[in-house]
């Protein structure tokens, strides 16, 4: 099955990078989407298992990331922009019967073009009006007993990017650690993660990523340089997708598509028991498939066999129903 590396210009201008591969005829495509931080070439145990069994791919790397745009200004990562970027890429290959590992504004603002969402760890978000990270945090302490962000005072920080660029190595064995239990405190409290990035502090490399694919991200991560991918975060905190749910109803926020999301019980962060009941506030129970996983964040790279064949059961089973 042929493979291609392609860039298109979105509508708006930015150039993504993306890996696509043509579905066969009775297969569907699958959209896979990254997060933080990483490259397309997270997907690498989905895009091996998938592509053998006929599915179509699109897998891009996300703004800010690799080989696509890379803007300094946080107003270019509005979720509303970023969803019509991918549906930009799915029209430039004349992609139909869609499924996607998802951003909940492609739920919100472009349902009619997905046979299905995907979410893992981090549950489906709507659209909301956020107050300042301090508020955010106490809130955290008052529903869940003690802070969950905390590593978001570093990442909106003037000055993590290049704290960050300076030591690379540090960052990646907090970001993925081989013990879960570290995010307890270095990610949930504030002030902890930047000192540890800062003084050059080291972890036990985390046996699903190993030093190959450490190396790729880490030489890919430099290239780009950590500015334009912690925009993800400052859009948050600067108020910049305070307008995306103008104009929205309450209903328009309820999922309508088929749903499979893979809960991780060692993320604490997302932390399971309230990702779960936030899936399950805005998804239909006849819609939603959850599965949980004795993973960290991870999921895809800490369990790849039971996710993609859980996937795989979830997507021939909803693509059979959708006929």
């Amino acid at each position: 099955m042929e493979e291609l590396y392609k860039d298109v210009n979105t509508t708006r201008g930015f150039k993504y990078h993306y890996l696509f591969i043509k579905a066969k005829v009775d297969k569907p495509t699958l959209v896979f989407l990254h997060g933080f931080p990483d490259t397309l070439h997270g997907w690498h145990h989905q895009v091996d298992y998938f592509r053998t069994k006929g599915y179509g791919l699109v897998v891009p790397d996300m703004l800010g990331y690799g080989g696509t745009d890379k803007p300094v200004d946080p107003a270019a990562f509005l979720y509303t922009a970023i969803a019509q970027d991918i549906v930009d890429i799915l029209d430039a290959e004349e992609v139909q019967n869609v499924g996607s590992v998802a951003v909940s504004m492609l739920s919100i603002n472009h349902s009619d073009r997905f046979l299905g969402f995907v979410f893992m760890a981090v549950p489906y978000s709507p659209p909301r009006k956020y107050s300042t990270l301090e508020m955010v945090l106490k809130e955290q302490e008052r529903v869940y007993g003690h802070p969950v962000t905390g590593y978001w005072t570093f990442f909106t920080n003037e000055n993590a990017a290049v704290e960050i660029e300076g030591h690379m190595d540090s960052f990646l064995d907090v970001l993925y650690p081989l013990d879960p239990d570290i995010w307890k405190v270095l990610i949930n409290i504030p002030g902890k993660l930047e000192p540890f990035v800062v003084e050059g502090k080291r972890l036990a490399n985390a046996d699903y990523l190993p030093e190959p694919r450490r190396e790729q991200l880490k030489k890919l991560l430099a290239q780009g340089g950590m500015e334009s991918p912690l925009n993800w975060y400052k859009s948050m905190v600067q108020g910049i997708q305070n307008h995306t749910i103008d104009g929205l109803k309450p209903e328009d926020l309820i999922i309508k598509r088929p749903t499979f999301f893979a809960l991780a019980k060692y993320d604490y962060v997302a932390i399971e028991s309230y990702a779960k009941t936030a899936m399950q506030q805005y998804t239909p129970a006849e819609l939603l498939t959850q599965k949980s996983y004795g993973t960290g964040h991870w999921v895809h790279l800490e369990d790849p066999e039971r996710f993609n064949t859980d996937l795989e059961f979830w997507i021939e089973t909803t693509t059979r129903a959708s006929v």
